[in-house]
């Protein structure tokens, strides 16, 4: 029994021995742990890129139509014959220059030529006739007054006289018409232009009416243009036009609205519009396709942003605005909507040289501390 209690007394010091030291660790160690300062994690600035933001600067904007259609010569001519007979030379060929008068083609005149002068010869022979029943009438008219001639003889030689009369002058407008359709036997170009088309050749017979060549006047071409009947009403003769054209490497050339249709294309929702283009350098050519805008109204030096750089909360519209390394808001107050171009004009709020930002970033938020790569020296 003495020595039960003797091996459980070793056995409770033993466990009293433990629990100090265990006691002491713990207290040893929440000292340590209080010397030892808490660990603090700073955010880092949000990165934007320089394509991100937008320095506000004041420019010209205009709200304009798209348009296309196809180049087409505002002046062309169908060159038909005017005589019929045999053609004896064409003197162009399609792409030819010509200047107004050019002669084109010619016909063969021997049968015209020989018509006039069977007139001619005919006018002649009653000219002659005319002359002499003039001789009459006044023989006639003498011996009546001697009482020697009746008045019956008088009047018929009268009457042959103003027959004679009515004669030449038809004769006299067969003439007329035997040398028009002689002067016709040369074709001649009705303004200066460009030969389009060629349809005859040398030795070939044909009647009148027969389509010979076509001549188109390059200096001025002429685009029409389909604008929709929602927007037709904006668009009046006079206005600006810019427009691109292919085959001429992109280059931009000004045109103006030089008329517009008074109806809608049937089973359409579109309107006519001719753009009139200068073409004197020549570099356009009929039946290039054509893409532009008309200008309908322009802002001279306004302050415009993309879209999506207006935000909206419940005081209204602002933008965030980055300055010292920091984005806020600014609140702006917007006019008019470029919906053709996606931006907004900002009426007030925003000054020259304000940095913007202007991407659709719906997560960065107002007093957030920002950089601006590759601008961050002036405003990280």
């Amino acid at each position: 029994m003495a020595g039960r209690l003797a091996k459980t007394g070793i056995a409770l010091a033993v466990v009293a021995v433990a629990g100090a030291g265990a006691l002491g660790w713990q207290r040893s160690r929440t000292v340590s742990d209080a010397a030892t300062p808490p660990v603090v994690v700073v955010a880092a600035p949000t990165e934007l890129a320089s394509l991100e933001v937008t320095e506000v600067a004041r420019q010209d904007v205009s709200r304009t139509i798209r348009v296309s259609g196809s180049a087409t010569p505002s002046r062309q001519a169908l060159v038909t014959a005017e005589v019929s007979g045999r053609i004896a030379e064409v003197g162009v060929e399609v792409g030819d220059a010509v200047e107004a008068g050019a002669v084109l083609a010619r016909f063969d005149t021997v049968a015209l030529q020989s018509a006039l002068d069977a007139q001619l010869a005919n006018l002649e022979a009653r000219n002659a006739q005319r002359r002499l029943a003039a001789s009459v009438l006044e023989r006639a008219r003498k011996l009546g007054t001697a009482g020697i001639s009746s008045e019956a003889t008088q009047l018929s030689a009268e009457a042959d006289l103003l027959n004679l009369d009515a004669q030449v002058r038809a004769i006299e407008a067969s003439v007329a018409d035997a040398r028009k359709s002689l002067a016709d036997a040369v074709v001649t170009a009705p303004f200066a232009g460009v030969v389009s088309e060629r349809k005859v050749e040398p030795g070939q017979s044909v009647p009148v009416n027969t389509e010979l060549l076509s001549v188109v006047d390059l200096s001025r071409m002429e685009i029409e243009a389909m604008v929709p009947t929602s927007r037709i009403s904006e668009v009046r003769v006079g206005q600006r036009a810019a427009i691109r054209l292919e085959g001429t490497t992109g280059r931009v050339l000004e045109a103006q609205v030089a008329r517009i249709a008074p109806v809608a294309v049937a089973g359409s929702r579109a309107v006519r519009v001719f753009l009139a283009v200068d073409n004197r350098e020549g570099l356009l050519r009929g039946g290039l396709f054509a893409t532009g805008e008309i200008t309908v109204e322009s802002f001279p030096q306004v302050i415009a942003l993309p879209a999506s750089a207006i935000r909206r909360d419940e005081t209204g519209s602002f933008v965030l605005a980055a300055a010292d390394g920091r984005v806020t808001r600014r609140g702006v107050e917007t006019g008019t909507v470029f919906t053709d171009r996606g931006t907004v004009e900002i009426a007030r709020g925003l000054n020259v040289g304000d940095v913007v930002v202007t991407a659709p970033l719906p997560d960065l938020k107002p007093d957030t501390e920002v950089t601006i790569v590759d601008l961050g020296a002036d405003l990280g």
